[in-house]
């Protein structure tokens, strides 16, 4: 799908979206150091959407274990992070959104905000 990411007001569009968490920490889903710059005791109390998206398949299967060493983001062509205070994602449609394990389905549009 694609997403309209605002992150402290700066829209950014995005095509193919295949993943796109908000984080307060490294790590997620067992071991995968998804945002592997942020740090959840920073003093800013910034977060991290992180967006994974634009290759074929095939790329992003061949790219996807690298998410588990955060090597991920060296491949800027179809990672980016940005960092802020203010995180709204939108969907073009409907989507599964998992937070904490727990599946939400129907997503279109999900806003984080961090303890300032």
């Amino acid at each position: 799908m694609n997403a309209r990411v605002t992150v402290d007001g700066e829209t950014y569009e995005f095509k193919k979206v295949y993943l796109a968490p908000s984080m307060n920490g490294r790590f997620y889903g067992g071991g995968m150091m998804i945002a592997p710059a942020q740090d959840r005791l920073n003093g800013e109390h910034s977060l991290s959407v992180v967006l994974y998206y634009g290759a074929s398949k095939l790329k992003t299967l061949m790219v996807f274990p690298s998410i588990f060493k955060g090597e991920h983001i060296k491949h800027t062509e179809m990672t980016k992070v940005i960092t802020g205070h203010d995180i709204t994602v939108e969907f073009d449609r409907p989507t599964a959104l998992q937070i904490d394990g727990e599946t939400v389905v129907g997503v279109t549009t999900y806003t984080v905000h961090s303890a300032k």
